[in-house]
């Protein structure tokens, strides 16, 4: 159960973001992406037990540098990303973020109108109320298995 203290943080955490300009969205929105990359980044680093200086040397950059990325002072350059994707010996795999409707508004199932034209064709609704004939099941011969 939400309480009134919890709604107006809310509120005021909202308020700090609804008031920023657009190049402000567009700085933040920047940041976020990079911090995406600088978070594999670190994990990798840290897996090699390398400390950000030696990072920082295998890059070819100062440790200041890389402690200004970090903290979000400064935003990467795509070439000091490859560098550093290259000295820690992944490759990174971009892809986008597709909503569900993308996903599936191209796999409804297509039915033939039998001149080789594919067309989609809505069910007719069903008339409960019309008897129809039901063929009676055969009757079968029982037969014992051996066990």
């Amino acid at each position: 159960m939400k309480s009134i203290k919890d709604d107006k943080i809310l509120n005021a955490f909202n308020e700090l973001f609804d008031n920023l300009s657009e190049q402000d969205k567009l700085e933040n929105e920047a940041k976020l992406i990079m911090f995406r990359f600088l978070d594999i980044i670190e994990r990798k680093r840290v897996k090699k037990k390398w400390s950000r200086k030696e990072l920082a040397k295998k890059v070819g950059t100062s440790a200041s540098y890389i402690t200004q990325l970090m903290r979000g002072d400064k935003l990467i350059n795509m070439l000091t990303l490859a560098k550093m994707q290259n000295v820690l010996d992944f490759k990174f795999d971009v892809s986008e973020i597709v909503s569900y409707h993308e996903q599936t508004e191209d796999k409804i199932p297509p039915i033939t109108d039998g001149n080789g034209v594919w067309v989609y064709k809505k069910f007719k609704s069903p008339n409960y109320d019309e008897k129809g004939y039901i063929p009676k099941l055969k009757q079968t011969e029982e037969v014992e298995v051996a066990a």
